[in-house]
């Protein structure tokens, strides 16, 4: 009884000066998410692994499915996306200028360009049809400007396209011969070497970068809450640190959200994301340049767009300066 007594007045005391609700009242913060490739999963890492409630945050993702991640900004049901930067870039060059990339995860876009196994070469694509994903989005700019710059093949005049909606749809749409090649990134890369198709062209190995895992905001927000701001960064530094210093619990974690994937396509995916993750995710704006220059294909008014004013790199500066990431990887 002394003890209950005892118990409860302690409860009730630190009730009173606030100290068990400072402790745990966390903010609520929701991220969507556009894909479900490796590169994805220091935002998974760190909401599974509770990162934000060292920041005061109750961390969730959730998939943004058809929709696209960034109208999901638009109409104000998440303050942070995680996507290619594709629909900030675009907005941008159609005027509407309120979208801004605080981090770019990743440069590299982990993406080729297969073919059924009788292609094979880029140059027999012409009179073909490629299955792009969703259209407008990352995948078709990418492969047109590919195919032109790299390959000297005419989008839609030379090499016609289908869109194919979820990544998973282009793979069997090129098994069942609806096209006659398809551009894909992990998993589906692998899904599709296993398969027997050709890879063609890998955009890694060409060179390609584009600002492809970003974190994209609202620029009102981001001058209204920059703590929230720099608390979300916190989490994502720190998912990209257990991502690449701790292999057990990120394939745990990647096999959890890359449903269907087996033991050796997770190893893949691991092996292939981990030397292209940013331990400082800066936004660049020389790689946002480049992205320019591949929408201008389809808007001619992208190279007038201004990629500075696309970019926020102030918050992952601030992180670094302060050593911050420098003391995630410390042994």
């Amino acid at each position: 009884m002394r003890i209950f007594i005892f118990a409860f007045s302690l409860f009730m005391s630190l009730t009173a000066t606030g100290e068990i609700s400072a402790a745990t009242k966390l903010e609520p913060l929701t991220v969507g998410y556009s894909n479900f490739t490796g590169t994805y999963a220091p935002l998974w890492i760190a909401v599974e692994e509770h990162v934000g409630v060292k920041y005061g945050l109750d961390l969730k993702a959730i998939y943004a499915g058809r929709i696209r991640p960034q109208q999901l900004l638009a109409t104000g049901e998440v303050p942070f996306v995680a996507a290619t930067a594709t629909g900030t870039i675009t907005s941008h060059i159609l005027g509407v200028k309120d979208q801004v990339l605080i981090a770019t995860i990743t440069n590299r876009v982990g993406t080729s360009l297969f073919s059924r196994p009788e292609i094979k070469s880029v140059e027999e694509l012409r009179g073909k049809t490629v299955a792009t994903g969703r259209p407008g989005a990352f995948l078709d700019a990418v492969v047109r400007y590919v195919l032109r710059g790299k390959f000297g093949l005419v989008p839609d005049r030379d090499v016609k396209f289908m869109p194919s909606g979820e990544p998973t749809l282009a793979l069997q749409a090129l098994e069942h011969g609806a096209v006659e090649a398809a551009a894909m990134s992990t998993p589906q890369n692998i899904m599709a070497r296993k398969a027997g198709m050709r890879e063609l062209a890998n955009f890694d190995k060409l060179g390609v970068e584009y600002p492809y895992t970003s974190i994209v905001a609202l620029k009102p927000l981001v001058a209204k809450q920059p703590e929230l701001v720099d608390k979300l960064l916190r989490c994502i530094v720190e998912g990209i640190a257990i991502f690449k210093n701790n292999k057990p619990r990120t394939l745990a974690i990647l096999k959890r959200n890359m449903k269907g994937a087996n033991d050796e396509m997770l190893e893949e995916v691991y092996q292939s994301t981990r030397p292209v993750l940013e331990e400082a995710p800066y936004p660049s704006q020389k790689v946002v340049k480049t992205a320019l220059d591949m929408l201008s294909l389809q808007y001619p008014q992208a190279k007038q767009t201004d990629a500075a004013a696309i970019v926020d790199g102030s918050f992952i500066r601030k992180l670094e300066q302060s050593g911050f990431i420098a003391s995630l990887y410390k042994k």
